[in-house]
């Protein structure tokens, strides 16, 4: 009986208990960072001791101890912004499920044209499922002379560099560079074109960007996507609630778009030179985004600038923007499409990748244009001094609300007599239309309200006006520019006034994106969830910090790993550790992902916990004294044991390299401790025992 009550003792106490064999390692020298960093198992942490660290070049390190489900391999400052890397200080790395956080590089200089920071330790060898989040980026030019207002130095180097795939870059901020080359670049594997690169699918989101301010011509983008190499190749990235924030570069592009199939969605353009260019690349959206210009010396500012095919531009708030203030044709404008150079539409000739490709097949519909200055609130087929001559076909211009306060409504240069596009439900105020024909464009008195939401709403005459809703509904998911549902008869422009819901975007501002900044997306932060067998049952664990305005977690569970479905919620309770048993166990391989829900209505996934139930593990005897065998019914698998004592220290490893493995006990001081079985450096199974010589 007593050993019962131990027993059941020692089972409540692994159920609730943090992960056992997760290490924390503290470290001051470059030499033990990248050690640990090296050797560190899934769970286990390197803290950096807070302190100001000059010049030690590259930190580089390569881990293979992590997959793509595996808990998260973290490096992180003592205290947020507490470690101060610079100098020529650097860092790569590569592996999975790495995490860095907390840094901050501030007035450092890589020596020339070495990233400050790389998902990479090696032109082969990449990190995947990886993350960098909480990190400051301050005045790390390669010429660490000058500033963001007067500098125009042509040495390339980048602050962050993307490679590999499924990787996240949030809540970062990056401030006064002023150097040429990206602050922030996605890197593909092939970069022969037109062959196709691995997909990507990286993650950018809720960072702040302010100061961007290369004076030089090509290489000033804050953000880009891709080279003309890959154009051809399905990034599926995306990019969202960014604020990007007096980026005064030369470079128009400010997003600079070079692949295909990528998203961009609810991120802040505020009094800057530039705008969002798909430059080259097809079959992109940009929804819900705001640019917004109310300093009147931003005059070299635009909206968002489209190339190549099969664009969908829709839900954009778009207001005073002046970039083509004084001219009918600049492509400084709220919305632009080009022309593309006859020679190369659809080519295969790389020398020709660079070049402009014609916006056939795009949609712009339900933006709004507010109080913009210039020729043309849209422009259609625009030709760049006389070259791009290959003009555009079935383009489709819809329910979008236009208020220029000069210059036209929308414009088609009169060469493009080629030029194919159909039009319908847009409403404009401006000195003209702009164009032949005004089918498909009403002209009214708009007098927009007073601002609320961070925009101005629009007047009640576009409710209920659009042409054609059902047209649109799957185009719009049924949201408006701030995630609200639109009603049945939808709204001309980005804003449903009648919409339903929660607001998921608005502009943003400094106090909400960025490094220590409230998180945007699901504000709590998952540390670690496990699942493992305790004996018939499967019991899930999740231990989170900041839940910050979050609803609940959704358990979803899966037989193959690819269809989920929800089996269960727990509510968020504002405590730092969950449990959860699972009975229903099938009979293969068991998955489960967490959906983290805030209470916004937004989301996230964890990563996903397996347990294969088909595999069994008996140990005994159990108490023992001098020894414990563990049966494993596969042992096709590779398995091993750590058996751990009651404060969680590893006392001994052993591989299960048989269905019959003996592990001495012998040395071992009575008590309760636990064998946990390892396969892929998870945990995939756990056990009491009670070691008594008695």
């Amino acid at each position: 009986m007593n050993s019962i009550i131990k027993y059941t003792i020692l089972l409540c106490c692994i159920l609730f208990c943090n992960n056992s064999f997760a290490t924390n390692y503290t470290v001051t020298t470059k030499s033990t960072l990248q050690s640990k960093m090296v050797a560190a198992l899934p769970g286990d942490t390197v803290i950096v001791a807070n302190g100001t660290y000059n010049n030690w070049g590259s930190i580089s390190f390569a881990n293979t101890k992590g997959t793509a489900t595996s808990t998260w391999i973290v490096l992180k400052a003592q205290t947020f912004n507490g470690v101060v890397f610079t100098g020529t200080t650097s860092l790569s790395f590569s592996g999975k499920r790495i995490l860095v956080t907390g840094f901050k590089f501030t007035n450092g200089s890589t020596g020339g044209t070495t990233d400050v920071l790389q998902f990479r330790t090696s032109s082969t060898v990449f990190a995947s499922y990886s993350r960098i989040t909480n990190i400051t980026f301050d005045n790390f030019n390669s010429d660490s002379t000058g500033s963001y207002l007067n500098n125009s130095s042509d040495i390339d180097n980048k602050w962050v560099s993307l490679y590999g795939t499924n990787n996240r870059v949030d809540h970062c901020t990056f401030i006064n560079k002023f150097n040429a080359g990206a602050t922030v670049t996605v890197w593909y594997d092939n970069n022969t074109y037109p062959q196709l690169s691995t997909t990507t699918y990286h993650y950018i989101d809720s960072n702040y960007f302010n100061g961007r301010g290369y004076l030089g011509d090509n290489g000033g983008e804050t953000i880009r996507v891709g080279t003309s190499t890959v154009s051809r190749s399905v990034g599926k990235n995306v990019i969202e609630y960014n604020m990007f924030e007096n980026c005064v570069q030369t470079e128009p592009e400010i997003i600079s778009n070079k692949s295909g199939f990528n998203t961009y969605r609810y991120n802040t353009f505020k009094n800057c030179n530039g705008g969002l260019t798909l430059r080259q690349g097809r079959y992109c959206s940009v929804y819900g985004n705001f640019f917004i210009v109310d300093n009147p010396v931003r005059t070299n500012s635009y909206g968002i600038r489209v190339i190549d095919k099969g664009h969908k531009i829709y839900n954009n708030y778009i207001e005073g923007i002046l970039g083509n203030k004084n001219k009918l044709t600049s492509l400084r404008c709220p919305i632009i499409l080009y022309n593309g150079l006859s020679s190369i539409n659809d080519t295969t000739d790389a020398s020709k990748a660079a070049g402009y490709f014609p916006t056939d097949s795009v949609v712009v519909a339900f933006n709004t244009v507010v109080n913009c200055s210039g020729g043309g609130g849209i422009v259609l087929g625009f030709t760049d001094g006389g070259a791009n001559i290959y003009q555009p076909k079935g383009i489709q211009v819809a329910n979008n609300l236009i208020k220029m306060t000069t210059g036209q409504a929308a414009y088609i240069d009169p060469v493009n007599t080629a030029l194919t596009y159909s039009a319908e439900g847009n409403f404009y105020s401006a000195p003209s239309l702009g164009l032949a024909s005004s089918t498909g464009f009403s002209n009214s008195t708009l007098t927009f309200g007073t601002r609320t939401n961070g925009i101005l709403p629009p007047p009640s005459l576009v409710q209920d006006a659009a042409t054609n809703t059902a047209t649109y509904s799957s185009l719009l998911n049924y949201l408006d520019v701030n995630g609200k549902t639109r009603t049945a008869l939808f709204d001309v422009g980005c804003q449903e006034l009648n919409g339903t819901g929660n607001i998921i975007a608005s502009p943003l501002d400094s106090t909400l994106v960025g490094a220590g900044k409230p998180v945007i997306i699901t504000p709590v932060t998952l540390i670690n969830f496990s699942a493992f067998t305790v004996n018939n049952a499967i019991n899930l664990k999740w231990f989170v910090e900041n839940e910050i305005n979050f609803l609940q977690y959704e358990i979803e569970y899966s037989v193959n790993g690819i269809n989920f479905v929800k089996t269960s919620t727990v509510k968020a309770l504002q405590q730092s550790s969950y449990s959860y048993v699972f009975t229903d166990k099938s009979n293969s391989k068991n998955y489960f992902r967490l959906k983290l829900v805030d209470k916004n209505g937004t989301f996230s996934y964890s990563n996903v916990a397996v347990v294969d139930a088909k595999i069994a593990f008996n140990i005994y005897p159990n108490p023992t004294k001098n020894f414990i065998t563990i049966d494993v019914s596969n042992d096709q698998h590779k398995y091993y044991a750590i058996i751990t004592d009651m404060l969680g220290k590893p006392v001994k490893q052993a591989m299960l390299a048989s269905q019959h493995n003996t592990i001495s006990t012998n040395g071992f001081i009575d008590g309760f401790y636990t064998v946990q079985i390892i396969e892929n450096n998870q945990v995939v199974n756990i056990y009491p025992i009670i070691i008594s010589k008695q």
